[in-house]
């Protein structure tokens, strides 16, 4: 075995405690120094996700990021300071990653990831990683790794919840999830409706075990983990190819990168009915909405047990993980009311029935917990 196939002195000391771990070794830690990782975004995501791989021994990390450091960044993207302000997230980045493995390889792409760029940077890398705020980025990484055959780790936060996909060639995509990108004034931005910081170095974490796992051949199938923070709870959904997903079925329309698709815009397939439905409600309004003479189809979709412990009269039970393939039951025609616990799993399917084509979906703010405090007492909490 050459000096360049063994790990050094300092390599093992470094990693000691990781090597001990099942499946790592001195094999495992070889493959993570050999891994060449794309990460998208230097944000409220990127930052905990690089610094973690940095410190697990990945070998290479490329940063795409065309943005520079504000200080509205700083309660949530821990890898840039006051003393980076102003300058490229890239650059930034790419010091905090160094200090934390002086041995790393950093290749910077300040101009972001674009459809320019798209194919070449994914052929490039191993694995890409996925932390970036707006859906247009979001949907070329996702259709860019599936036509590279590329394995992507995709995350996203909104207030105190937030998502983790693992999506691998062949094994289902973020487009059997949400087949068309939304319309960009449809969905509250973090900027519009606040994130918790803490939030994104959980999301993050967990986009980095993910990504650590991947490269180390321990993951074989495609899924998705939905986290709440401010109820404690993650539920990991099952995900499977969709034969009708336009990037990935077996008559998908999507076979190259047209810019034209990806424009961070209001997009133009938006119907008449969902523009003039509220995104979200509160509970008072829904109250009122749902003693009146045509009130809301009200869907559940939290889990059996949950929903065992109290819920609103009269609403319907869809668990999140069930509803793709319980459509036909949420009428098409109405106005549909989402309620969770909380309203973060709850937004995320009022998000996907809308990208399906339900023109009148509205979530409810702050789930039965909200009803529960403003409008009926009765119901327990939990």
């Amino acid at each position: 075995m050459s000096a360049d196939q063994r790990l050094s002195d300092h390599e093992r000391a470094l990693y000691s405690r990781q090597m001990r771990l099942p499946g790592v070794g001195e094999a495992g830690q070889l493959r993570l120094r050999e891994a060449k990782v794309l990460l998208l975004g230097a944000g409220g995501l990127g930052s905990p996700v690089g610094l973690y791989l940095a410190a697990a021994g990945v070998g290479l990390i490329g940063i795409a990021d065309p943005d520079k450091v504000e200080i509205s960044n700083l309660h949530r993207q821990i890898v840039h300071g006051f003393d980076t302000l102003g300058l490229p997230k890239t650059v930034s980045a790419a010091e905090a990653l160094g200090e934390i493995n002086p041995g790393l390889k950093v290749a910077l792409h300040p101009e972001g990831f674009t459809v320019e760029n798209a194919a070449e940077l994914v052929a490039r890398y191993d694995l890409i990683i996925d932390g970036t705020d707006n859906f247009a980025t979001r949907f070329l990484a996702a259709d860019a790794c599936v036509l590279g055959r590329r394995p992507l780790v995709h995350g996203s936060v909104l207030r105190a919840t937030g998502q983790v996909g693992v999506f691998l060639p062949g094994a289902g995509c973020y487009r059997c999830l949400y087949p068309v990108i939304p319309d960009a004034a449809s969905v509250p931005t973090c900027a519009d409706a606040g994130v918790f910081g803490a939030t994104c170095g959980v999301i993050g974490s967990w986009m980095a075990s993910e990504a650590i796992a991947l490269l180390l051949g321990q993951r074989n199938q495609s899924r998705l983990f939905v986290v709440d923070v401010e109820a404690g709870t993650s539920r990991r959904l099952g995900l499977a190819p969709d034969p009708a997903c336009p990037c990935c079925g077996a008559s998908a329309t999507i076979r190259s990168l047209e810019k034209s698709a990806y424009t961070p815009v209001v997009c133009p397939t938006l119907s008449p009915a969902m523009s003039e439905t509220p995104l979200e409600i509160s509970v008072e309004e829904a109250s009122r909405l749902l003693a009146g003479p045509n009130p809301p189809v009200l869907v559940d979709v939290r889990e059996t047990d949950e929903y065992a412990v109290c819920r609103i009269e009269g609403s319907r039970l869809i668990p999140m993980n069930t509803v793709p393939t319980r459509l036909a039951e949420i009428p098409a025609d109405a106005w549909v009311l989402v309620q969770c616990h909380h309203g973060g799993r709850s937004m995320r399917v009022t998000q996907f029935l809308r990208s399906k084509g339900f023109a009148r979906v509205s979530n409810l703010q702050g789930g039965i917990d909200a009803w529960s405090l403003k409008v009926d007492p009765k119901v327990p909490r939990y």
